[in-house]
C-alpha cells in the first residue's frame, strides 16, 4: 500500500476531457494502441470491410449489407434492402454471400444486431440463434444480439492459432 501511494504521490497530472467533436488524431493514437496491444496477445489475424450491393437490372441500388471481419468472424454492422425487393429471397442470398466470402478469409463465425423492431424472425430462418438481448434501447423495445457458426471454406488459408501470451497486470 505504501508503494502504491508513493507512486500515486510521483505521477504527473493527468487532465480528463471530454471531446463532442473527436479530433482524428486522438482517435488515431486509441484505435492504434489498441491494434498494437491485441496484435501483441492474438497475433497479425485478417481483418476487411467489404459489401455486399443488391441493383436493379439499370444499376440502381436497392440494398447492401456491410460487413467487416476481424478476430476470424464476420460482423454484419448494417443491411438494408428497399421496401420493394423485401420477401423475395434477395436478403437471404446477400447473407449466403457474405458468409461464404467471410469463410473463405477463414472466419468460424458471424455476428450482429437488431432491434425489436427489426429482422430477428428472418435472422433465425437463415440459421442465427440469439447470444444476447439488451432490454430498452431504446426505451420499449429490445436490442438482439446473434450469431450464427460457419463451416471453414474448402482451401480457406484461416490463420494459425498463436497461443495467447501473458500481460502485466497491476492494481488499480
Amino acid at each position: 500500500m505504501a508503494g502504491a501511494r508513493a507512486r500515486a504521490a510521483t505521477a504527473p497530472a493527468i487532465t480528463i476531457r471530454l471531446r463532442r467533436r473527436a479530433p482524428a488524431k486522438g482517435l488515431q493514437m486509441v484505435w492504434r494502441g489498441l491494434t498494437r496491444f491485441n496484435r501483441s496477445v492474438v497475433g497479425d489475424l485478417p481483418y476487411g470491410h467489404f459489401l455486399v450491393e443488391a441493383r436493379s437490372a439499370r444499376g440502381r441500388l436497392l440494398g447492401g449489407l456491410e460487413g467487416w471481419v476481424y478476430y476470424q468472424w464476420l460482423f454484419v454492422a448494417n443491411f438494408f434492402l428497399t421496401e420493394a425487393i423485401r420477401r423475395g429471397g434477395i436478403g437471404r442470398q446477400m447473407i449466403a454471400e457474405a458468409e461464404k466470402h467471410a469463410a473463405s478469409l477463414g472466419c468460424h463465425g458471424v455476428w450482429l444486431d437488431t432491434f425489436g423492431w427489426q429482422a430477428r424472425p428472418f435472422y433465425e430462418k437463415q440459421g442465427y440463434r440469439v447470444f444476447g438481448r439488451l432490454p430498452d434501447y431504446p426505451k420499449g423495445y429490445p436490442r438482439w444480439f446473434m450469431m450464427k457458426r460457419l463451416k471453414p471454406a474448402a482451401g480457406a488459408k484461416g490463420p494459425r492459432p498463436r497461443p495467447a501470451t501473458r500481460t502485466k497486470s497491476r492494481r488499480a
